[in-house]
C-alpha cells in the first residue's frame, strides 16, 4: 500500500457534517529502530498533507518511541498513513488514535 494512494483530497470538516464545530486530530504512535528514520516519515507526512502539532521522540530499550499529533487529515487518511509506514518498513510498530477536539477549546472561532 502506498501512502499517496490512501490519502484523499477530502477536507476533514467535510466528513464531519453536523460535527463541523469540532476539529479532528490524530495521535500517531510509532516504534522506530533508528531515530533518523523520522526524516523519511516527516516527508510522508508532508506528502499526506498532515500538519504536525507536536512531536515526542524517546529512547525505549533498543528502539525509539515516537508520538506525534497531526491535523489536516481524515481518519481514513491517518489510518492509511499508519499502514503505509509499516508496509514501507519505516516503523516496526504503528498505531493511530483519533481525537475530536472542540474548536472553541482550541481558541478557534466557530
Amino acid at each position: 500500500m502506498s501512502v499517496c494512494e490512501t490519502v484523499g483530497s477530502t477536507k476533514p470538516d467535510a466528513e464531519l457534517g453536523a460535527l463541523a464545530g469540532l476539529e479532528l486530530q490524530h495521535d500517531l504512535y510509532l516504534t522506530l529502530g533508528d531515530w533518523r528514520s523520522w526524516s523519511d516519515i516527516s516527508g510522508r507526512l508532508v506528502v499526506a498533507g498532515a500538519e504536525l502539532q507536536s512531536l515526542q521522540i524517546s529512547r525505549q530499550n533498543e528502539a525509539f518511541a515516537v508520538r506525534c499529533r497531526l491535523k489536516g487529515l481524515s481518519s481514513e487518511a491517518a489510518r492509511g498513513l499508519s499502514g503505509g509506514l509499516l508496509d514501507q518498513g519505516l516503523a516496526s510498530c504503528c498505531s493511530v488514535e483519533h481525537l475530536m477536539l472542540s474548536r472553541a477549546a482550541l481558541g478557534h472561532s466557530p
